[in-house]
């Protein structure tokens, strides 16, 4: 089927030994999580915790939540410490908004202060809990020691990430020990959609009308992102069908290669992209084709193998 391009524009804390907010026994990670988020900014809904359905957000509620969620992510992926106005201005919130909503965390525990510099950083609440998330994925513990096993063989940082609106979430980052110089790229860190292998790959594994939905859902939330990625979706689609990967040279950062391709596992096809790169100098495009693509396309097989065979069992 031929590709299609698509027009532009169709205050309370939870906190142990607070009686009005009692603690959760033996919450997961993720209850845990939301229990505590909901006493951050639904602290109405926190009155009668054993009547659940009295615990039903309206629409402005979510909204809230929303709000309070795009602060913590304004951190990412360096975690420096950035005020009010700095924060307004990463997020597109208003001033007023960042400041009552900064409070709140702060009083949470989810971000600290520092008077010094007027700013707020990420607490170790959240640094826990993202750590937490990534770290204990099965699918993170399977690939971590391949992926580094395929960058040191082919002296390469090695990718795994997952979509997040216009970005690619770093899931698990692999450098070649034998590298000098190596991607400024990390577990947590966003790449760009539109000039990352990752992103292109990702986009031209979906079917069409996936894709379809998706690029019109980035025109209206990242038009800087949806213009150059609009553009290379064809050509996208067209290395996904015929070589099973995208290829993507200094686009991510200038002087690099990259190839990347996609993981389907039991939830879903293309949950994750997997990706590699290196300085141009040190992976010429011929070493590329002929060597890590392949090299990466086996390492794919055998982690969907891996991920099938532990779903059977």
């Amino acid at each position: 089927m031929a590709a299609k391009s698509i027009p532009r524009g169709s205050r309370p804390s939870g906190t142990k030994g607070n009686a009005a907010y009692p603690r959760p026994p033996d919450c997961t990670i993720r209850r845990r999580f939301t229990y505590t988020i909901e006493a951050i900014f639904f602290p109405s809904l926190m009155q009668n915790v054993a009547n659940p359905s009295s615990r039903q957000p309206g629409t402005r509620d979510v909204r809230v939540l929303a709000r309070g969620l795009t602060i913590l992510s304004a951190f990412e992926p360096e975690n420096g410490w950035l005020t009010n106005s700095e924060l307004a201005a990463l997020t597109g919130l208003p001033k007023p908004t960042v400041s009552r909503l900064t409070s709140n965390l702060l009083e949470a525990g989810y971000l600290e202060y520092s008077a010094q510099r007027a700013a707020y950083r990420l607490g170790m609440p959240v640094l826990a809990l993202g750590f937490a998330a990534a770290s204990h994925s099965d699918f993170v513990v399977l690939a971590r020691p391949l992926m580094q096993q395929f960058a040191d063989e082919h002296r390469v940082s090695v990718v795994l990430a997952s979509p997040d609106a216009s970005s690619m979430v770093c899931n698990e980052v692999a450098h070649s020990r034998e590298m000098l110089f190596t991607l400024r790229v990390r577990a947590g860190s966003r790449l760009r959609i539109d000039r990352s292998a990752l992103g292109r790959a990702l986009v031209g594994a979906m079917g069409d009308a996936e894709r379809l939905a998706y690029l019109e859902k980035l025109s209206v939330a990242d038009p800087s992102a949806w213009e150059p990625l609009n553009r290379e979706v064809p050509h996208a689609i067209a290395q996904m069908a015929s070589q099973g990967y995208c290829v993507a040279a200094g686009t991510l950062e200038e002087g690099t290669n990259g190839v990347a391709l996609v993981i389907d596992t039991p939830e879903g096809p293309h949950t994750y992209a997997l990706g590699c790169a290196a300085p141009s100098n040190a992976l010429a495009i011929t070493r590329l084709k002929q060597e890590v693509a392949p090299g990466l396309l086996a390492l794919k097989a055998r982690l969907e193998a891996e991920l099938s065979a532990g779903q059977a069992e």
